[in-house]
């Protein structure tokens, strides 16, 4: 196999330790095996430790930001509100609170803010639902 950065046809095979860092925390993943270019250290990993690396990766991510899916699930159940409660409330549709609990949206950043602003802070939520759009 070339090497796809410096065109080196020597890869060595073996396996090595990667550092993943996101925000200030780290995560590292043992044994991952590809073929290592002998000139400029580029990488190549074989499928299963590409696959962790990804899901590795999005975990740490998550991790840092949080799983707005599952932050919005339990603050909606810790108000007790359903979707469309809560929806009628920030003056969005009923889907739109479906799909980001299911993960398929990402909500607004905005959203999110008030969101956890009204868990710190649930009287809020009574003066919201007193305002018209």
């Amino acid at each position: 196999m070339k090497c796809p950065v410096c065109g080196n046809s020597e890869m060595i095979t073996t396996t090595v330790n990667e550092t993943l860092s996101f925000e200030g925390q780290s995560l590292t993943l043992h044994d991952m095996r590809g073929g290592y270019c002998a000139s400029c250290g580029e990488g190549i990993w074989d499928e299963k430790s590409y696959h962790r690396y990804v899901e590795a990766q999005a975990a740490l991510v998550r991790s840092v930001k949080g799983d707005a899916c599952s932050d919005i699930r339990r603050i909606r159940k810790k108000l007790k509100l359903t979707q469309q409660e809560i929806a009628e409330i920030f003056g969005v549709g009923k889907v739109a609170f479906s799909r980001y609990e299911r993960g398929e949206t990402r909500p607004p950043a905005p959203l999110m803010k008030l969101l956890k602003l009204i868990e710190r802070h649930p009287d809020l939520l009574d003066e919201m639902q007193g305002m018209s759009f």
